[in-house]
């Protein structure tokens, strides 16, 4: 049987370790392909990287792809001399890759085999294609500058449709960024901080999406629902007889999550043990088993999350600082009550789902709506949905008034009884002075930052604000 492209260029030059771009339509003839290197070039490793693109003809696409598997590449091997092989695959990453090297982004060599019948007895199937000669156009746009930020805000756009993330408060958008950024650079490992119910699972789902392991499975722990001592066992896997009830050998989250990724929520709640056997997985990619003494080797991208102050259990020793700062990259998500302007079509998105579902057609008053922003949602968004999704239940009719919402808690409060009762000492110029100051924090907050925003929830004219601030030397 006639060797194909790829076997012709790694039968006739000479590598170290070969990888394989596949699509998941050709997953299945690149794991053949794999085997056949194995098995005829033992000294070779062979590597499948998956690019999942739901079109394949997508040029922008497949560009990105490739760009972000080259910088971990890269940053692993920083010494290689690169070949790359046109002879396989499909036109659009044959022309991807020229663009590529051509462009010097890639410094490679330019691969091409032909089948027997086309080259002369006793010359190589494989040439080199020099493509820095005359004949071929020369590319003088520089391709190694920042992308478009359209073409970003597009993919992110994107990408929150089809995991029904919604939120245009600026701050949630600034954490959509970083996290489009970080599923990018598949070697760093990623720490979502934010209060439970503020949706951590679906940024660690966006980045799997996005990322280059999105053909790859996404596989979801919660660290705070497994017992003390089952957590070894579960994340890592057991043999055999190693403890009580261990009737068989059991691979483990890590092992089910390889080559893709493993989201450990609430990372905050794993022993310390434990934390030092994940230590050694993002350090050198390799899990023990309990009751085994042979570590096994694993590929995982570890999305962790927690909604405790990470920096307060280190200095406590409740959790270790070197595990704590193995994750390259950390995203702060907000919690809902400081993104207000997120909170009408959050309802609106819920309420739509919801009736999709039940094949009804309620729908939000406006006076229903402005309670919903007035809510402090100490839960998120994750009691935003119940609430929806309670009070549609139980409205009787088909617009949810204020009546109709279900709150677990009244939406205001008394506020005298926030009040501190006068006693000697009192000065109520100072404590209106603090009250004053702790409002226009909170407006500044809640206004992104800008003046004018916060002067518009206050009331008063942003040059009213400036001088506040001014005033108190802020």
């Amino acid at each position: 049987m006639r060797a194909g492209p790829v076997l012709t260029v790694v039968a006739e030059r000479s590598f170290d370790r070969v990888y394989l771009f596949a699509t998941p339509k050709t997953a299945e003839i690149s794991e053949q392909t794999v085997d056949a290197i194995t098995e005829r070039h033992p000294g070779v490793k062979a590597t499948i990287l998956e690019v999942p693109l739901k079109d394949p003809t997508n040029y922008l696409g497949i560009l990105r792809q490739l760009r972000s598997h080259f910088k971990s590449l890269n940053a692993a091997h920083p010494d290689a001399a690169y070949s790359i092989s046109v002879s396989s695959g499909t036109p659009h990453m044959h022309a991807c890759w020229l663009l590529l090297a051509a462009s010097g982004e890639i410094p490679a060599t330019i691969l091409q085999s032909s089948p027997p019948e086309f080259v002369p007895e006793g010359r190589s199937l494989v040439r080199e294609v020099d493509i820095h000669q005359k004949d071929f156009p020369t590319i003088t746009r520089p391709v190694d500058g920042p992308e478009p930020e359209e073409d970003e805000e597009a993919t992110i756009a994107a990408a929150c449709r089809d995991l029904g993330i919604v939120g245009e408060d600026p701050a949630f958008q600034k954490s959509l960024r970083e996290a489009f950024i970080y599923s990018q650079y598949d070697d760093f490992h990623v720490l979502l901080l934010g209060e439970t119910g503020s949706g951590k699972e679906h940024f660690a789902q966006f980045i799997h999406h996005l990322g280059p392991r999105a053909g790859r499975p996404l596989v979801i722990v919660n660290c705070s629902s497994i017992p003390e001592n089952l957590v070894e066992s579960q994340l890592f896997g057991h043999r055999k007889g190693s403890f009580t009830g261990a009737t068989g050998d059991h691979d483990g989250k890590f092992k089910t999550a390889d080559r893709g990724v493993l989201f450990l929520d609430e990372i905050g709640e794993l022993p310390l043990p434990a934390q030092a056997k994940l230590l050694r997985v993002l350090d050198q990619g390799e899990i023990e088993p309990v009751g085994s003494t042979r570590p096994v080797k694993v590929d995982v991208r570890v999305i962790a999350a927690t909604h405790r102050n990470l920096r307060e259990m280190v200095a406590a020793g409740t959790f270790r600082e070197d595990l704590y700062q193995r994750f390259g990259s950390s995203i702060a998500i907000p919690p809902l009550r400081s993104r207000k302007v997120d909170v009408p079509p959050l309802a609106a998105h819920f309420l739509s789902t919801w009736n999709a579902r039940h094949q009804h057609q309620k729908r939000l008053s406006a006076p229903a709506i402005n309670e919903l922003v007035c809510y402090p949602w100490p839960g998120n968004v994750r009691e935003l949905r119940r609430v929806i999704q309670q009070s549609a239940m139980l409205a009787p009719g088909k617009v949810i008034t204020p009546e109709d919402l279900r709150f677990e808690t009244p939406i205001r409060t008394n506020p005298m009884s926030a009040l501190p009762d006068p006693c000697e000492g009192f000065k109520l110029i100072d404590f209106l002075d603090e009250i004053k100051l702790r409002m226009v924090q909170r407006a500044m907050e809640l206004g992104g930052d800008v003046q004018a925003r916060a002067a518009k929830l206050l009331g008063l004219t942003p040059q009213a604000v400036n001088q506040f601030f001014k005033s108190r030397n802020l």
